[in-house]
């Protein structure tokens, strides 16, 4: 087996010039990043406090500028080729300078606007009686009214009764999704 050629065409790491306002995140970045002088490199990494205007050499800068702001005004600003927090970290900055040295835009997306997965929120509270929890069980199990009553030695209209109560509960109109909704509030199935 050959070694590939040496013209190979393999993209060089974008070199970033940092304006960071915190000595210890600069040491962090500086050892995520290739560094340059601000006439040499692809990428401006410049630090901003809220409210605080970019300066006029940092907009003029020839390359692609990532802000690190918490500021909404600078995320809004479509001028803006490149916006994190200020709380971004080395990996998520050095990802930021890559895809902007290859022309692309970098933009976190608020959690109103996310998409796919989330933090699970805090569910609330579902009082439901330790009879009705079993019926729910039951009713998770793929069992019919009769035979929950069966199960329990109650009767099928005392099982209606508490599945009524469940819906009621927890807002629902159908068996899967009475058992689906008390999985996601957290109910402990039997």
């Amino acid at each position: 087996m050959t070694a590939p050629p040496a013209t190979l065409d393999r993209p060089e790491a974008p070199r970033a010039a940092l304006r960071v306002l915190d000595g210890q995140r600069e040491r962090d970045l500086r050892r995520s990043l290739v560094t340059a002088s601000e006439a040499e490199a692809d990428v401006l990494v410049l630090e901003l406090r809220d409210g605080e205007a970019v300066p006029a050499d940092a907009a003029a800068f020839d390359g692609a500028l990532l802000l690190l702001s918490d500021d909404p005004a600078h995320a809004a600003d479509a001028g803006h080729a490149g916006v994190l927090p200020r709380s971004a970290g080395a990996r998520q900055v050095a990802a930021a300078v890559a895809a902007l040295a290859a022309g692309l835009t970098v933009r976190v997306v608020s959690q109103r606007e996310a998409h796919g997965f989330a933090a699970r929120e805090t569910p609330p509270r579902v009082a439901l009686t330790p009879r009705e929890v079993e019926v729910l069980a039951l009713v998770g199990e793929g069992l019919s009214n009769k035979a929950i009553a069966r199960r329990l030695a109650i009767s099928a209209h005392t099982v209606k009764y508490h599945l009524e109560a469940i819906f009621a509960k927890l807002g629902v109109r159908s068996r899967a999704e009475a058992v689906t909704r008390g999985l996601k509030l957290g109910v402990h199935l039997l």
